[in-house]
């Protein structure tokens, strides 16, 4: 089973930071989350839905349905996300 999984900052604006989380655990369908945070650091991660595609297809779909496994890697993968949205937060 191959799992993979890329944390990326897609959007470095001043006032404005993307996180783009990939996450394919099955080796067929990769799960694509943007975690968002202004400067006011107001978290926007509800405001975008988990997309789900095929690995040899690019077009992304809404998906609601996530499965557990993959909502428990997005968790294992959160304080690297939290380093990436609050680069200057000392820890």
């Amino acid at each position: 089973m191959a799992k993979k999984t890329q944390v990326a900052v897609a959007n470095d604006a001043a006032d404005y930071r993307d996180v783009v989380v990939r996450i394919n655990l099955d080796g067929k369908t990769d799960w694509l989350f943007t975690i968002s945070l202004d400067k006011e650091f107001d978290f926007l991660l509800e405001d975008a839905t988990p997309r789900s595609s095929a690995t040899d297809a690019e077009a992304f779909v809404d998906n609601d349905k996530v499965p557990d496994d993959v909502l428990a890697e997005l968790e294992r993968v959160q304080p690297q996300v939290m380093a990436l949205l609050q680069p200057d937060a000392s820890a």
